[in-house]
């Protein structure tokens, strides 16, 4: 009865605070948190068996809610599985509430089955740790309720982030379903923001030609605010595809599209700026970040709950929340930078996607280029698209372009790994939106499993494998020179080819399944929201993949001459 009793009230709190989902794995330590979470309505349940996938589909899950989302499982290795996502939830600000069933503290250390050391098993990765005492018969409810309390508040702080309460249960894990007596609630207050006077920040980009770059932002509010300041002041906006300003029916006309490749063109040669105003980390495109990095001499205000200057360019870094410190610039600013310098921008944004439009349409389908832009032009409004960490986040940056239909794109862009990509979407579809899921075939088969839990949840999602038999990315890099390295080692490591066929792993579980080979089927498919899973697979060539992209490029930089 005290693991049960804690259990439910710990689950009722938590309720009570705004958690609306919960990933569940199964185990038998774990059991009381099972029948905790169970019992209260207000919570829906996933199963999920494999705790590395329940990882990162929360993490899906709670940027699509923007809500902390729970996960819950047994002990052991179990816990250990929950790590890498964990880690990405802790860079990427993405609220989880982990809850790992433990033994109890006379039964560790001494051989005891399924028992690993699970105290601050995740490091500095969480925003809270505790090893909360195992429940007894004088245990009150209403420590469960403080816990819980504690653990959600440190969650969605700034910056938000995963919690860790290791929850250790003494057996008989479970007694019989007796009446637990009356569970005390919680009446959540709203979370206090403080105002910020920014107005120095202000006074120093007013009237100057500035340009601002957005990097990753989980907070809906921050695009349109963004895009106001950007207004406000006259800059142009170099968005990341994470950063929700790139589509949305907030204010566009500051941004540019096409700036990976104007950067990467060297634009900025000619487009130079006086000042630069920096949110989040830095963003998915290396051109722009290492334009940053390579001038300190401009003046670059960066602003960052975490402080984060991987390009070690920023003149002034504040700690401060985005949305709220681009409102309160915005507000400051009295006068616009020279008409000009926003017209020069736009004017070559708009010749750098006519190029790229040409370039596309020349070239032979299906190639990766054209396959983000397919995806990105014909995702129904109010869609979730979620990008893999290689080539496809980069072509999405490069060729998604930009427009007012509502588009959210997520990415595991916190630690840039491949693991988890299609957990994950499968983590936005469970929030009930279209659900999109566009990766590349290492990926995919990383997170192989994933295709069994859309079977066994049917969930609604379109899952877009490109195959090109292996690390397509490998061939943009100087490993590719025979001359660097011998290409036999590079093929068997580095291009690693697996020859598996993603869509015959998908008719295996019995999901509906498209072998795709021309533009307008794609098209057709991407725009068609799906009721059930169904995976696309696309075959393309590595080779051919890194020649058009160096076509693109060769044609703006003529463009610039």
């Amino acid at each position: 009865m005290p693991n049960r009793r804690f259990s439910t009230a710990l689950a009722s709190a938590l309720a009570d605070l705004g958690v609306g989902h919960a990933c569940v794995s199964p185990g038998s330590r774990n059991a009381p948190l099972i029948a905790g979470l169970g019992a209260e309505e207000r919570i829906k349940k996933w199963p999920l068996l494999d705790e590395r996938s329940a990882g990162f589909f929360a993490i899906g899950l709670a940027k699509a809610t923007a809500s902390p989302v729970v996960l819950a499982c047994t002990s052991g290795t179990a816990a250990a599985e929950y790590h890498p996502a964990v880690v990405e939830a802790s860079q990427s600000d993405v609220p989880l509430i982990v809850l790992t069933a433990d033994r109890p503290e006379e039964l560790r250390n001494v051989g005891a089955p399924q028992t690993i050391d699970q105290v601050s098993l995740y490091g500095s990765a969480v925003r809270l740790f505790a090893d909360v005492a195992a429940p007894t018969a004088t245990t009150d409810a209403g420590r469960a309720l403080s816990i819980a309390t504690d653990a959600y508040l440190a969650a969605v702080a700034t910056p938000s982030g995963p919690v860790h309460l290791n929850l250790p249960f003494r057996e008989p894990l479970l007694a019989t379903d007796a009446d637990l007596g009356a569970i005390p609630s919680i009446t959540p207050s709203p979370p206090q923001r403080s105002s910020m006077n920014l107005t120095d920040i202000a006074r120093r980009i007013e009237g100057r030609r500035g340009l601002i770059v957005a990097g990753q932002s989980n907070d809906p509010d921050f695009a349109a605010m963004c895009a106001d300041l950007a207004t406000s002041c006259g800059f142009p906006i170099i968005a990341d595809p994470l950063s929700g300003l790139r589509f949305g029916d907030h204010h566009n006309e500051n941004l540019v599209a096409c700036g990976d490749q104007l950067v990467a063109a060297g634009a900025l040669d000619s487009l130079l700026p006086d000042v630069v105003v920096r949110f989040g980390p830095v963003p998915t495109s290396k051109p722009v970040w290492a334009w940053l990095e390579q001038h300190p001499e401009i003046d670059q205000i960066l602003i960052d709950v975490h402080a984060r200057d991987a390009t070690h360019s920023a003149t002034t870094t504040l700690r401060l929340p985005a949305p709220e410190a681009a409102a309160a610039i915005a507000a400051g600013i009295n006068q616009l930078a020279p008409v000009a310098w926003l017209e020069s921008w736009q004017d070559a944004d708009r010749s750098a996607a006519q190029i790229v439009a040409a370039e596309l349409a020349a070239a032979e389908f299906p190639n990766e280029p054209r396959i983000a832009e397919i995806v990105t032009s014909a995702a129904p409004d109010g869609s979730a698209l979620t990008v893999g960490s290689s080539m496809p986040i980069r072509d999405v940056d490069a060729f998604g372009g930009k427009s007012a239909k509502r588009l959210r794109v997520f990415g595991n862009r916190g630690a840039n790994g491949i693991d988890g990509v299609l957990s994950a979407a499968l983590g936005t579809a469970a929030a009930g939106t279209n659900a999109i899921a566009l990766l590349g075939d290492v990926s995919a088969f990383h997170d192989l499993n994933a295709i069994g839990t859309a079977a066994q949840l049917n969930l609604p999602i379109t899952i877009i494998v490109i195959n090109n038999d292996g690390g397509g990315i490998f061939h943009f890099l100087p490993h590719h020179d025979p001359e660097v390295l011998d290409p036999a080692l590079f093929a068997r490591y580095l291009a690693t080819p697996h020859g598996t066929d993603f869509a015959a792993v998908a008719e295996a579980f019995e999901i509906e399944t498209h072998r795709v080979d021309d533009a307008a089927t794609l098209t057709k498919l991407v725009a068609t929201p799906s009721k059930q899973p169904r995976l696309i697979q696309i075959k393309t060539n590595r080779d051919e993949n890194l020649a058009l992209h160096r076509r693109v490029a060769g044609a703006l930089r003529g463009l610039l001459r």
